[in-house]
């Protein structure tokens, strides 16, 4: 079906679909995710436009579900945020009742407990146009001044795509093309009434009919109220010297990206092997330029001499 040059399908779209009506409209969504990229080693091959962009998807779920696991928001340009909503309750008085079962530090950990957090999703300002039958437009009570997104979540962050291309053994630019192009596609889909489904693992994002529903993973919202994720949210528990003394390799480490792809490249196998394909290919280079050429003329056969005749028997 065509409806104002795009081309697009009938049924419910998922992401694939979704990925295959860009690769289809590569005018109207131009980047480098339309063409396969070289990886950033030589250990992976490079994959089809498809193949590449879901896994680019995939990375990406990762690092939205790992920086709200921390206790930050996520904004992803183009789509909307996921962050927070807390309500904040009253002060909790300290008891002089003694209880053996909790130490001190517990009973300090539950006085501090007073949030009440729920996660939300904040629909970006590119879609919020065509969402008009969208109820929740406003999930977020914030007052006027505070204009920017990253001031309506709770230290929201961007959708770095420095670690999801890592993770991908891509580079930074084809990352940014790809969520950029799935983010631009869902706008125009939703524009023609499209329905559309994209799953985060953690929360599903439905879009149909101009109607947009967001359903978070059962646990996920009750994972959230508990003293230890409050924890993570207040920065005046963490120590200073611990943020700065760390290093991006350790943090590397600790990534959930880092361990997305289960089988890492060997390095100095593949370089070694790499290197004795090089060799290779230069040594027969060498054993074909070092042939003789041979004149044309000189291949043409040559007609056959006649035998000289037998002696007479006398």
């Amino acid at each position: 079906v065509h409806g104002d040059h795009i081309t697009f399908f009938l049924t419910n779209m998922d992401l694939e679909a979704i990925i295959n009506c860009i690769l289809k409209n590569s005018t109207l969504f131009p980047g480098k995710h339309l063409y396969s990229a070289p990886r950033t080693t030589m250990a992976v091959k490079p994959l089809e436009p498809l193949a590449q962009m879901m896994i680019i998807w995939r990375a990406m779920i990762e690092y939205v579900q790992e920086k709200l696991v921390n206790g930050k928001s996520v904004n992803l340009r183009g789509f909307g945020i996921f962050t927070f909503d807390i309500s904040t309750e009253l002060p909790k008085i300290a008891t002089r009742t003694i209880n053996t079962n909790h130490t001190i530090e517990e009973q300090r950990m539950e006085r501090k407990h007073i949030h009440t957090i729920r996660p939300v999703f904040v629909v970006d300002q590119k879609i919020k146009p065509f969402l008009t039958r969208y109820p929740g437009k406003d999930e977020l009570e914030k007052p006027k001044s505070q204009a920017s997104v990253y001031q309506q979540g709770f230290q929201t962050v961007y959708c770095n795509p420095v670690p999801i291309a890592a993770a991908c053994f891509l580079g930074k630019d084809v990352v940014d093309s790809a969520l950029n192009a799935i983010f631009n596609a869902v706008a125009e889909l939703t524009k023609f009434q499209k329905s559309l489904e994209l799953r985060f693992g953690f929360a599903n994002v439905r879009i149909n009919n101009r109607d947009l529903k967001v359903s978070f993973k059962p646990g996920f919202g009750d994972s959230l109220n508990n003293k230890e994720f409050e924890g993570k949210m207040r920065k005046s528990d963490t120590q200073t010297a611990q943020h700065w003394k760390q290093t991006y390799s350790e943090k590397w480490a600790q990534s959930s990206l880092s361990k997305l792809m289960k089988k890492r490249p060997h390095s100095p196998l593949v370089k070694t092997l790499a290197e004795k394909t090089q060799a290779l290919k230069m040594m027969s280079l060498d054993m074909a330029s070092s042939g003789v050429l041979v004149p044309r003329a000189s291949l043409k056969s040559k007609e056959p001499e006649p035998e000289p005749a037998a002696k007479e028997q006398i």
